[in-house]
């Protein structure tokens, strides 16, 4: 009987953490509903969007990163010319995939 006791105890402030924390119950909820901003963007992928920068610049890829730029998704990938100059390209994640 103690055991249930304090087992509910538990559960209690557990489900009271977020009003604690001032997030009322409905806020927890739209939180959870947004949409991941660090998921990775639907289309092609940052393999593929490097790779194609780098088919196109004949360049070496430095570094990809997921970004966003106004409304769109996409990639920005830094990509070194020449051995001397370094140019960041955004690709559009919802670019056409290269052909195989």
């Amino acid at each position: 009987m103690k055991m249930l006791c304090r087992g509910r105890w538990i559960a209690l402030v557990v489900m009271m953490i977020p009003l604690i924390a001032g997030a009322g119950p409905a806020d927890v909820f739209e939180k959870a509903m947004e949409p991941n901003r660090f998921a990775p963007p639907p289309g092609i992928s940052m393999e593929q969007a490097a790779d194609m920068v780098r088919r196109d610049t004949g360049g070496r890829v430095l570094s990809a990163t997921p970004t966003e730029r106004g409304d769109r998704r996409g990639y920005e990938i830094r990509v070194l010319l020449d051995g001397k100059r370094v140019k960041k390209v955004f690709v559009d994640s919802q670019a056409k995939p290269p052909r195989q």
